[in-house]
Order: C-alpha cells, then structure tokens, then sequence
C-alpha cells in the first residue's frame, strides 16, 4: 500500500478460488470510483481468452488474471498457467 491504493479483501479471496480452488477462469479488477482501492470488477467461471480479451475496455485500465489451459504434448495431458495482465 505505499501507493496509497488500498487492496480490497474480496480481490483476494476471489483470487483464491481461481488459484486453489479452480472456481473461476478469470477475474478482472478495476479502481473504486474514488480511486483509493482495487475491486472486483468481475470473476467469470467459463470463457476463452478471446471472450476476456473482449471484455476489457477500450480506454481504460484494468488488472486482470486468466487461468490459461494448454496441452503441453498429446501424450502429457492438459497444464494451466495462471497470467497476470496490466491493461
């Protein structure tokens, strides 16, 4: 916090659920209206990466996590590296 921005405690637990728990496919936050804290914007559950490329806005900023599934080679099965992206 020594930018003075605080975090929210939801950004957080969400983050958890996407990491641990494998609840979401990507999250996006944005800053609070006032522009002292970082919140949720949205967590979604299923979605491609063009779906969350198509999510963020034009004109503004975003932080945002995208748990992305690959298939390393056809006889090693499915891996995931979770992104983080500054929008």
């Amino acid at each position: 916090m020594s930018s003075g921005i605080a975090v929210d405690d939801e950004c957080l637990t969400v983050f958890q659920d996407l990491k641990l728990r494998k609840k979401y496919r990507y999250i996006t936050y944005r800053l609070s209206d006032d522009n002292r804290a970082i919140i949720v914007e949205k967590s979604a559950t299923e979605g491609k990466y063009d779906d969350f490329a198509a999510e963020l806005p034009e004109n503004d900023c975003r932080y945002a996590i995208f748990d992305f599934e690959y298939e390393k080679s056809p006889n090693e099965g499915k891996r995931s590296k979770i992104c983080f992206i500054v929008w």
